[in-house]
């Protein structure tokens, strides 16, 4: 399987943003890509204007994701702004074969940065069925900090993707976090960051994929553009065979 991840930064204008994602995939099409990982909003960011806008009009590209997905034969993942009964949600879609598989909707908000102020909390571990990579569990940024949904959704997978939008100042914890999921759970772990800056913060992409071993298949630095490598999904069911860490885990509570 060839694994792309789309390093970009994230404009207020979201129309640019957009054509850039296009590009990025009909680039990773030429290059016989399998799945392509966009990073967290990557069309409107943070910006509350550009979130309600995309929101507003997101059957549009929801259409030309679906779409390209479908004609590029390559599955697609990010999150997109999602208003939903009165609530918006950071909710990350997984396109393929023409049409999406998969929502999930960011169980983990963080709190010290005022994603609550914009964002609804999901609820809901998902785990999609791709015919091109099989069963993926998907993840956004923060999540990472929390392995109980990685334990949950990668008995179930053998990939787990995070969509991210991660600072500069912390990226050697996105570094350790992602290796630890990967090594813990014995599976691959794609973990796609922005670059860039907002008036907040610098992003430093460092775009990863790990091994279910915990060896880096993948780093990409700090420059924007597609960065991606082959794996062997065979070698979750080979590393968890020789090696299988999962068969002895307890679940418990304490008192």
């Amino acid at each position: 399987m060839r694994i792309g991840l789309f390093q970009t930064d994230i404009l207020r204008d979201f129309e640019l943003n957009f054509e850039r994602a296009k590009g990025a995939i009909l680039e990773a099409q030429k290059n016989n890509l399998n799945l392509l990982a966009l990073p967290e909003t990557f069309l409107s960011g943070y910006y509350k204007s550009s979130i309600k806008k995309v929101s507003e009009n997101l059957s549009y590209y929801f259409d030309q994701l679906s779409s390209m997905s479908r004609e590029c034969n390559i599955d697609i993942y990010g999150s997109l702004p999602l208003k939903e009964d009165n609530s918006m949600y950071n909710c990350g879609f997984y396109f393929s074969g023409g049409s999406c598989i998969g929502r999930y909707k960011k169980i983990h908000l963080i709190g010290i940065m005022g994603e609550r102020d914009i964002f609804s909390e999901g609820n809901e571990p998902v785990v999609v069925d791709s015919k091109n990579l099989g069963k993926v569990g998907l993840a956004i940024c923060y999540d990472i900090r929390f392995p109980e949904l990685f334990r949950k959704i990668s008995t179930k997978s053998r990939v787990t993707i995070v969509s991210a939008m991660w600072p500069k100042s912390r990226i050697e914890h996105w570094k350790a976090l992602l290796k630890a999921r990967a090594i813990e759970n014995q599976c691959f772990i794609i973990g796609v960051n922005r670059v860039g800056s907002d008036r907040n913060n610098l992003y430093s992409g460092n775009s990863l994929i790990f091994a279910p071993c915990g060896a880096t298949i993948l780093e990409c630095g700090d420059k924007e553009g597609l960065y991606f490598s082959d794996i062997d999904l065979s070698l979750v069911e080979k590393y968890r065979s020789d090696f299988n860490v999962l068969v002895d885990r307890r679940i418990f509570s304490l008192q």
